[in-house]
């Protein structure tokens, strides 16, 4: 089963779960930077409510997702600090950022590479298995929205989409079982699990980037919340291919 997803920067719990759930996750990276979406900016939960953690970037009309420099400006230093201030003394910051800091300091020059790093670096300290690929380095052709993905399918050899609510607009499952591909929808976010988090009197908050579920649960602890999910979704008649 493989996901495909463009590389979001420190993703949400949905994102997260696909990792977990998928034998494939393919980063949509050849696609048109999208400014004031994921790529380079979540959320964190602060004392005054959530916030925007950014990485600022170079920009450029019509850039692709791997051709987006980070800007110079970027200070790794900074943003750790911003996220201590946040989650410091929540129980599993440092287990959180011994995942998370390396790849903040690695020196990417683009955005897409500190991405898939940060993706790798959460997948291992998940214990997930799933292998990570870049779309910019398949075959693919330039256009055609349902032909990349049934190409990327064919490419990755995967036979089963684990695609997101949001897609449902667009994507022809006749055309991908025309191709041999069925579609498991994964309706994340009615689902999304509540957990302990800081600041408790704002309630709780959900879609947030997962450095919160990782601060408040340690990575041990947020794989066993994932997976419980992802089982009782599976468990239900509308969690199996269509």
């Amino acid at each position: 089963m493989i996901y495909i997803e463009q590389p979001a920067f420190l993703p949400w719990l949905g994102f997260c779960e696909a990792l977990l759930a998928c034998d494939m996750v393919a980063l949509y990276d050849d696609v048109q930077f999208e400014d004031g979406g994921w790529q380079n900016r979540n959320r964190i939960k602060t004392k005054t409510g959530t916030q925007w953690i950014t990485v600022p970037v170079t920009k450029r009309h019509g850039q692709l997702i791997h051709e987006t420099r980070i800007a110079d400006t970027f200070a790794p230093d900074t943003f750790v600090r911003t996220l201590r201030m946040a989650y410091g003394q929540t129980e599993f910051f440092d287990e959180a950022m011994e995942v998370l800091t390396p790849p903040l300091s690695a020196g990417h020059q683009f955005l897409a590479d500190l991405n898939a790093d940060m993706l790798y670096r959460i997948r291992d300290a998940l214990g997930a298995a799933c292998a990570i690929r870049f779309t910019s380095r398949m075959p693919l052709p330039a256009e055609g929205r349902m032909e990349r993905i049934v190409r990327v399918c064919e490419h990755t050899r995967q036979s089963v989409l684990w695609a997101g609510s949001g897609t449902r607009g667009y994507l022809d499952t006749t055309a991908l079982q025309h191709a041999g591909i069925s579609v498991l929808w994964n309706e994340y976010y009615p689902r999304h699990p509540v957990y302990p988090q800081t600041w408790a009197r704002q309630g709780f908050t959900a879609a947030l980037s997962v450095v919160d579920a990782a601060c408040n649960l340690g990575w041990a602890g947020l794989r066993g919340l994932l997976l419980d999910g992802l089982t009782t979704y599976r468990s239900r008649p509308n969690g199996v291919p269509v």
